[in-house]
């Protein structure tokens, strides 16, 4: 779609130009990252551009607001024979493989570029908070996402909206258009991710949730521990992120018909190997009448732990069976975040 420069003497008619390569937008996107901002969000800055990650690659760009908030951005040309959703999941793996890294381990990789652009955000006083707001956002998986791209069909756009639509992912579909030269570019949002919630609240729930599942969310909630975070805006599920493990390792509560799910999941491949600890809790009682069974064909058989809680219950039972099933594994889990070991770049 062109547009139009208007002028005193007249108006200028500019026709869309294609980027010649990936490497021309991401230097476009490099150079101006406020085209991935909104209107009103905090001021943002570019990190540094193709960043080696630990094992999921090369990262296109690595963006950071003036919140501490990291962005991931992976950018696509449309002609791109790479599959919409290679290129999704793709960008998946960033998220998850910057959510593993402490913020030390992230300035490293970047050569300080991170605490750098951070100091250039925010005033000197606010350096420390901000550095400790970014630590923290690594720690719980909280990792902007945004794919960049020349154009986008309607399957892109849709596979990003389902996403958005059934979880808490901040992830973002941006179309980035070239004229004169690359002289004008202009952004548009094709898709965007409402805030997330902090806190259990009924803002959390939606008006198709099961009200059992609402109910056991506001028992769980009167006791949540201050490192745990539910996250979600699913009808079905909730899920709970512990503060300093990987994004890939939860638990969650899972509305089935007639029971309540409290399960642990596996879903990265860094954690694929916890597996051969949790599996043999498979079997053992949880509560009177409430066993675990170990579930291992979920997630390319990284696997689960499953407890199912009979709705006929009341709340507090499936609540009291979450606060069994992180006493029962947060020890096992903990010991084999501090003993693994990254896998090479």
């Amino acid at each position: 779609m062109p547009i139009a420069i208007q002028a005193e003497t007249g108006s200028r008619r500019l026709c869309e130009e294609p980027f010649k390569d990936e490497a021309e937008l991401q230097s476009c996107l490099e150079r101006c990252p406020y085209l991935l901002a909104s209107d009103g969000e905090p001021a943002v800055a570019t990190v540094q551009r193709e960043v080696g990650l630990p094992s999921a690659g090369i990262l296109d760009l690595l963006v950071v607001d003036e919140e501490g908030l990291p962005i991931a951005v992976e950018v696509k040309l449309a002609r791109n024979a790479q599959s919409r959703r290679e290129v999704i999941a793709q960008a998946f793996d960033y998220v998850a493989d910057l959510s593993q890294l402490t913020y030390d381990e992230l300035d490293e990789i970047v050569e300080g570029a991170l605490s750098g652009v951070l100091a250039e955000l925010v005033a000197p006083e606010q350096f420390v908070g901000v550095r400790k707001a970014c630590a923290t956002n690594l720690r719980a998986g909280r990792v902007r996402l945004i794919v960049a791209v020349d154009s986008a069909n309607e399957d892109l756009i849709r596979i990003v909206r389902y996403v958005n639509d059934h979880s808490d992912l901040d992830i973002r579909l941006v179309c980035v258009s070239k004229f004169d030269n690359g002289a004008i570019l202009v952004p548009r949002t094709m898709v965007a991710s409402a805030a997330d919630g902090k806190a259990v609240s009924r803002t959390h729930t939606s008006a198709e949730m099961d009200p059992a599942l609402d109910a056991v969310l506001q028992a769980y909630g009167q006791a949540m521990p201050p490192d745990m975070h539910l996250r979600g805006r699913a009808r079905d599920y909730r899920f709970l992120a512990r503060s300093g493990w990987p994004a890939g390792l939860h638990y969650q509560f899972q509305d089935y018909r007639g029971e309540t799910g409290v399960e642990l999941h596996l879903e990265s491949e860094g954690v694929r190997a916890l597996s051969s600890v949790l599996s043999p809790l498979g079997g053992q009682e949880l509560l009177p009448g409430i066993s675990m069974e170990w579930d291992a064909k979920w997630s390319g058989r990284r696997g689960r732990l499953v407890a199912k809680v009979p709705k006929d219950q009341p709340p507090q039972v499936a609540a009291e069976a979450m606060q069994a099933l992180v006493s029962r594994t947060e020890g096992l889990v903990d010991e084999f975040l501090v003993g693994r070991t990254e896998p090479a770049s």
